[in-house]
């Protein structure tokens, strides 16, 4: 069964899944900072302008996450689990086009990162660059020009990098289980608490043992060697090459994952009812 078009429930999945697209194009954007300041030889300040658009995503996070708890709510009043489930495959979906959209942006997002860059050195301050854009003549013209010089067309060579690179399939099939989880986590312990009414609150809880394991992926086996490849060509122990490899990498990873969820959507519900169940029984 499909939502009504031009209902109110479609409306609000409707901007759920576009919320949802924005926060998994800014996570995904994220790989444009950290080669941007590898160009520059200036990683922090691309790491500090890019916290912008982590409040931006942020931000979307916020009004995302009670529309959801509304939509579910009134989708379990209603009685229409099916819809429920066919609906969040719709929210794993806009995550996978978010992250394809950022792919495509990467390349210009180095370039306006690279750009950016360069400007917050001279004001010494993010309010002072802000000002400064703000304040210039013809400023709508100016930032069209901008983005015209720095627009790049994504080029799908880059994924020959990934052949015969160890490191990379093993950080590539690491990458794609914790995007996998992380996408479909908080959505598969909201299903399971909808099949399991009674103990609702118990079961939307368990999505921090799934996030929390691919937590324990993230932190200890890719951010790290993440981090140590980017050191390295940073202090030329590395080519640039392997630096881009490895957000090919990562970028690749995560939109599969986003694919993957659609896979272990209802597997990691059934471990999350199968979870609260078993805290029923032991208290």
């Amino acid at each position: 069964m499909l939502i009504p078009a031009g209902s109110a429930e479609a409306e609000r999945l409707l901007l759920i899944c576009l919320l949802t697209g924005v926060i998994h194009m800014v996570e995904t954007l994220s790989y444009s900072a950290r080669i941007a300041g590898i160009r520059t030889r200036r990683l922090y300040l691309a790491a500090s302008l890019f916290s912008v658009l982590v409040l931006l995503a942020r931000t979307a996070n916020l009004v995302q996450a009670p529309l959801l708890g509304y939509f579910v709510d009134e989708t379990i009043l209603s009685g229409n689990t099916a819809l429920l489930a066919e609906a969040i495959r719709g929210i794993l979906l806009s995550a996978t086009l978010g992250s394809l959209l950022a792919a495509s942006l990467i390349p210009t997002f180095i370039h306006i990162f690279i750009y950016l860059t360069g400007l917050l050195e001279k004001s010494e301050s993010m309010g002072v660059m802000l000002l400064r854009l703000i304040n210039t003549d013809n400023f709508f013209k100016k930032i069209h020009h901008r983005l015209e010089k720095s627009v790049r067309r994504p080029r799908l060579s880059h994924l020959l990098l990934l052949k015969d690179r160890v490191f990379v399939k093993r950080i590539l099939l690491l990458t794609i289980l914790v995007a996998s989880i992380n996408t479909t986590g908080v959505l598969s312990a909201i299903y399971a608490g909808a099949l399991v009414p009674d103990y609702r609150l118990t079961a939307s809880q368990m999505s921090g043992v799934l996030n929390g394991f691919s937590t324990v992926l993230l932190t200890f086996f890719i951010d790290p060697y993440a981090s140590l490849i980017t050191d390295q060509v940073m202090a030329g122990k590395r080519k640039p090459w392997e630096l881009n490899a490895m957000v090919t990498c990562l970028v690749t990873g995560k939109i599969l994952g986003t694919l993957l969820g659609q896979l272990i959507f209802l597997p990691c519900s059934q471990f999350v009812i199968l979870a609260t169940e078993l805290m029923q029984k032991l208290w």
